[in-house]
């Protein structure tokens, strides 16, 4: 049997799990290849309360990795400092939903902020942290099906389709693991991204945010195109909502993650 590569801690999801504390966002633990990023932050202090309860360490970290500028991602960081951090450059956008009397859903921190307290890389390429783990930057929109309409907007009202929403792929023996924050940009536009950077087709994991509500035809062609590559593991998290959840448990027996879960590929 071979031994997991990547290990994921769950230090904070939608859905809460042994006894930790869990609130609406995403913020991941990924060890791969002999290095320790954080992959978002969720939206307060939450993830660290997770981490001291289950004895992690996240002082001592090789990189943190913000998926996109939403609050839910990305608040947390007003609760760390002094590392470094990767993320699009178009993260500090102001942004508000359309349908929520424009509330606003930007990040905390404007750019200045987050610059006094990290040592900030900002790409719209592609970052290699490591020989095999790869920020993917942004993600080119290239089928016909995702990232058609989007329930943002900017400060002048243009609709926002989330330009800097990115994730995390890694190489590894069985396959690339791909994580992604909130998909955005569509988590099968976020694959082919992935395999075509990486030049490696082969996918042995996808995991986190969907962004899929409904059993659609959105939800449909997904579900199709990602049993088109053979995933080993299909884990779909955060703001991939019940009924979504439902036909990825049907295709690949996909179930809900919680804060605290530790996840090893």
């Amino acid at each position: 049997m071979e031994r997991s590569e990547v290990k994921i801690t769950v230090l904070n999801d939608n859905r809460p799990g042994r006894k930790l504390l869990a609130e609406h966002g995403l913020s991941y633990l990924v060890e791969a290849d002999g290095k320790r990023i954080l992959l978002d932050t969720g939206a307060s202090d939450v993830f660290l309360k997770n981490a001291a309860a289950l004895g992690i360490d996240l002082e001592h970290l090789d990189a943190v990795v913000l998926s996109h500028g939403h609050w839910d991602h990305g608040d947390g960081l007003k609760h760390l400092k002094g590392l470094p951090l990767i993320a699009h450059p178009d993260c500090f956008k102001k942004r508000y939903h359309k349908n929520r009397n424009r509330h606003y859903v930007g990040l905390a921190l404007n750019k200045a902020q987050v610059q006094q307290r990290f040592s900030v890389q900002l790409s719209r390429k592609p970052v290699w942290i490591s020989e095999k783990i790869v920020f993917l930057g942004e993600i080119p929109k290239t089928n016909n099906f995702e990232a058609q309409n989007t329930a943002f907007e900017d400060e002048n009202g243009a609709d926002d389709f989330i330009p800097d929403d990115s994730g995390l792929a890694i190489q590894t023996a069985r396959g690339l693991v791909v994580l992604s924050g909130c998909a955005h940009a569509g988590i099968c536009n976020t694959l082919a991204h992935a395999q075509n950077l990486t030049g490696e087709n082969k996918i042995w994991a996808v995991m986190g945010g969907f962004h899929l509500k409904k059993s659609d035809a959105l939800t449909t062609n997904t579900v199709y195109y990602i049993k088109q590559l053979h995933i080993g593991h299909v884990i779909p998290t955060h703001c991939t909502e019940l009924p979504a959840l439902a036909r990825f448990f049907d295709a690949f027996g996909s179930t809900q993650v919680a804060t605290g879960d530790c996840v090893e590929l």
